[in-house]
């Protein structure tokens, strides 16, 4: 008993240490996913389509007030001007296609730390047109890559890149984010 006792503690460390490895991973991985969702969305209904995160998009850097660093919506731009559904606008299908979701609520632990720009300007969204290209309509001056930082309470962190002609990746592991 002692023996199993000890060879318990002695493997607990590393167990953990891989439950929270699969919870960004996990996390990063469904990033992507809602990411390519927007995209094919686009792609198949023809119009503008964005992955907020945060918040609506407005004069002051994600997180709004009230928002929680981890949740994020796809939505459509309804005249390709900015016009996104109001933070407490239905799911209906049309406007929002996935309502507000807190990515910790699946993966505790685990965050979007922040949406930027290539020159690590703070932006509220990445869209895509109708040609599947990542759009910045609403955010002058964005330059590609836009990558999305996701981070576990433990410090590690897993960078989801966009880039302008719509090409979406986890960047390596070991590499460097913004």
């Amino acid at each position: 008993m002692i023996i199993a006792g000890l060879l318990i503690g002695a493997a607990m460390p590393a167990f953990m240490s891989m439950v929270q490895r699969s919870r960004i991973d996990g996390g990063s991985r469904q990033i992507l996913y809602e990411i390519r969702s927007a995209q094919s969305l686009a792609i198949s209904r023809g119009g503008v389509f964005g992955f907020q995160w945060g918040g609506d998009p407005g004069p002051a850097p994600p997180p709004l007030p009230g928002q929680l660093n981890s949740t994020y919506r796809i939505v459509l731009d309804t005249n390709g001007a900015c016009n996104f559904p109001a933070v407490g606008a239905p799911v209906d299908g049309t406007n929002v296609i996935r309502g507000w979701f807190n990515l910790a609520g699946d993966y505790p632990g685990v965050t979007i730390q922040s949406v930027q720009d290539n020159n690590n300007t703070i932006i509220g969204e990445v869209e895509f047109n109708s040609r599947g290209a990542s759009v910045s309509n609403c955010t002058i001056g964005v330059t590609f890559p836009v990558t999305i930082i996701v981070a576990d309470n433990s410090g590690a962190v897993r960078c989801v890149d966009v880039m302008r002609a719509g090409r979406v990746s986890i960047r390596a592991l070991g590499a460097a984010c913004p």
